[in-house]
């Protein structure tokens, strides 16, 4: 199982296949001290091979930080074509958190094709149903009750219907507790997605700190946007109250955008 950013991982194997090349790795980056690593290709592109499509870098395909070759099914032309465009927009040097698709798909191949690394997965997701923040609402400030109504309740209200379960609302963390037959019924749901929609999902969860949230979000049922607003509600209440503050907030809300916009971009033909 890779544990921790899957893009630290391709970002350890781009590293390596350049350092085979003998290209320089050393250069750190300003900001974290990270090992720089220098584009090593002319042009991305995507390839239909025998039925498939892969991502190619200079006419090669590009390949998970296993060894496995990344092969996306007919249906996902579009996702190729994204991922490409990850590849094609890095400047002199790669961004280790720039290629979110691709690592999502890195993470399915790598990971997710594990029977027991998926089980553990929905365990672990299934997790936050019991603490979910979508279900967790406050008495006041009114700001933060009318977030909560305006973003919360319909995805309450659609998981509800969609899945035919009962969700428990509190204001109170300690005291939420989701029904068994509810939490079984998710279990199944979640058990029955592909590697590549269960990463996107297992990604979306734990940046919204809600699995209700990351459903909506892998299931189409909001926009990255939506699903963005929903996540942070308590900070745009507290923002309302006390103001934004400069930079933290701004680079929160982009790294969060980006993290769910390839979550659901992910499971384009899915």
């Amino acid at each position: 199982m890779i544990v921790g950013n899957p893009g630290r991982h391709m970002l350890q194997s781009v590293s390596y296949r350049c350092r085979v090349r003998g290209i320089c790795t050393t250069r750190h980056v300003r900001d974290n001290k990270a090992p720089a690593v220098r584009r090593f290709w002319r042009s991305a592109g995507v390839d239909e091979r025998s039925g498939k499509y892969v991502v190619t870098l200079d006419n090669r395909p590009i390949k998970t930080p296993n060894g496995t070759a990344v092969e996306l099914a007919a249906s996902q032309k579009l996702l190729a074509w994204l991922i490409a465009g990850e590849w094609e927009t890095q400047s002199e040097f790669i961004g280790a958190h720039s290629l979110p698709l691709t690592s999502l798909v890195c993470r399915s191949i790598d990971g997710l094709g594990d029977a027991t690394v998926r089980a553990d997965v929905v365990d672990k997701l299934l997790k936050y149903f019991h603490t979910d923040s979508a279900c967790l609402h406050e008495k006041y400030p009114s700001v933060l009750v009318e977030l909560q109504q305006r973003h919360y309740i319909p995805i309450v209200e659609w998981a509800r219907k969609e899945y035919g379960i009962e969700i428990s609302l509190t204001s109170d963390m300690f005291a939420l507790q989701q029904t068994r037959e509810s939490t079984e019924t998710l279990r199944t749901v979640l058990a029955g997605f592909s590697p590549l929609k269960l990463a996107a999902l297992e990604k979306a969860t734990m940046s919204a700190k809600s699995l209700l949230i990351g459903l909506a979000l892998v299931e189409h049922h909001v926009t990255a946007e939506d699903a963005a607003m929903a996540a942070q509600v308590e900070t745009n209440a507290q923002t309302q109250l006390w103001g934004l503050l400069e930079n933290a907030h701004d680079i929160d809300n982009a790294a969060l955008r980006q993290i769910l916009g390839a979550s659901a971009c992910a499971t384009i033909g899915a």
